[in-house]
């Protein structure tokens, strides 16, 4: 399955916003994961022990940017490559 120019401008353009204000969208995006599902509040380490998404953590933020910097990278290789080659040959024994 191909990715699209549309595609990649669409993840390139929300990459760029999220960079604007990663804070912000680090407490947003992992509040949306803990709505759909509440059980994941223990896969984090920086989740377990709070109530809720805690506004001001850094390991938070260094994670959901990682999270982000990634599906960005992907996105640029599909597109010009066809597929995706992980850098981190560990990331599906993490998660």
């Amino acid at each position: 399955m191909g990715f699209t120019e549309k595609q990649e401008a669409l993840v390139n353009s929300s990459w760029e916003a999220f960079k604007q204000n990663i804070p912000q969208y680090s407490v947003l995006f992992y509040t949306f994961i803990l709505e759909k599902a509440p059980t994941a509040k223990d896969m984090f380490s920086f989740l377990k022990d709070s109530a809720g998404v805690p506004q001001d953590n850094p390991s938070l933020k260094a994670h959901a940017e990682k999270v982000f910097e990634m599906v960005h990278d992907s996105a640029n290789q599909l597109r010009a490559k066809g597929e995706v080659t992980l850098t981190n040959a560990t990331l599906g024994g993490i998660h």
